[in-house]
């Protein structure tokens, strides 16, 4: 296998619109003067996802490749095992890069041959017609959509550091082959709201050493669909991320209680207060019903 600068691996399963869009935006971006690749893992696919991706075999240095087995960590290993970069760069579906992605992360790794692992900027961006309170409360939940913001090329190396997230991060290749992603974690068939895998991976890699930057000219803008816009979308995220965080912690009484509490709470706000306000409330009513595990209804 001939190896080359960098590795784009993005996977994706029947969003082949999103991917359009996605691959879009990558032949429109500044090229490096190193040498890339761009690998679509099509995970259990049943669209037209591999013939839009081809389309664009023209344009981009691509490479096209099937995973039968569905979930986003298989998805990801196949693109390790596919990939010939000595930098792979995470991509999701759903993201745009602007002009100067490519080169930026070209030229952090050759700028920081001491980190392993690169971290970019990731702007939530609401498609459609959003509602009006989200757009005024959008930095209170934005952490639902995968927001990273970085000014700075700051250096991390610890593990409970804020570290970047899958929509757009790099790994020197040898390091994520030594660090693969475990089937367990990560979107897959019936766990939507399921994720994790590639923090599990960062802090495996820092664990054993590997150090880490940021890198901010590496600009995507996230896409928002309309169907991630609502308060029940939003609810389920926030209550599935706090129940896996306290996965391993039995549910109490008090816990139930006090997610009672906080959801009376954020009702009564919900038409008194300001967007911002009451999502505030929103977010800490689902997170703690999602520790108690009890599921209030909207």
């Amino acid at each position: 296998m001939t190896e080359i600068g960098m590795t784009i691996a993005i996977c994706t399963r029947n969003r082949a619109p999103l991917l359009l869009r996605c691959l879009a935006a990558l032949a429109a971006a500044e090229k490096p003067s190193s040498s890339f690749e761009i690998v679509v893992v099509a995970n259990d696919c049943s669209d037209d996802t591999v013939p839009v991706a081809e389309r664009f075999a023209d344009r981009l240095p691509m490479v096209v490749v099937a995973e039968p087995r569905g979930g986003l960590s298989h998805a990801r290993n196949r693109a390790i095992d596919e990939a010939r970069g000595r930098l792979i760069v995470w991509l999701d579906d759903d993201a745009l890069v602007r002009p100067g992605f490519l080169r930026a992360y070209a030229a952090a790794m050759a700028a920081s041959p001491r980190c392993s692992i690169f971290g970019g900027v990731i702007v939530p961006r609401l498609d459609g017609e959003p509602p009006a309170w989200l757009l005024a409360g959008l930095d209170v939940v934005e952490g639902a959509y995968a927001a990273r913001r970085r000014a700075t090329a700051d250096v991390f190396a610890d593990v409970d550091a804020d570290l970047p997230f899958g929509a757009n991060y790099g790994m020197v290749t040898d390091a994520q082959r030594r660090f693969r992603f475990d089937p367990e974690l990560g979107r897959r068939p019936g766990s939507p709201f399921a994720g994790g895998e590639e923090i599990a991976v960062m802090r495996a890699a820092i664990a054993a050493g590997h150090h880490g930057c940021w890198v901010p000219e590496a600009i995507v803008d996230h896409l928002i669909g309309p169907e991630r816009q609502s308060e029940v979308w939003l609810w389920g995220y926030f209550h599935a991320d706090a129940q896996q965080r306290m996965s391993a912690h039995p549910a109490s009484l008090l816990g139930r209680l006090k997610a009672g509490r906080a959801f009376r709470r954020y009702r009564r706000a919900r038409t008194r207060m300001e967007p911002r306000e009451w999502l505030k409330l929103f977010v800490k009513a689902a997170q703690l019903a999602g520790k108690a595990g009890v599921r209030p209804d909207l």
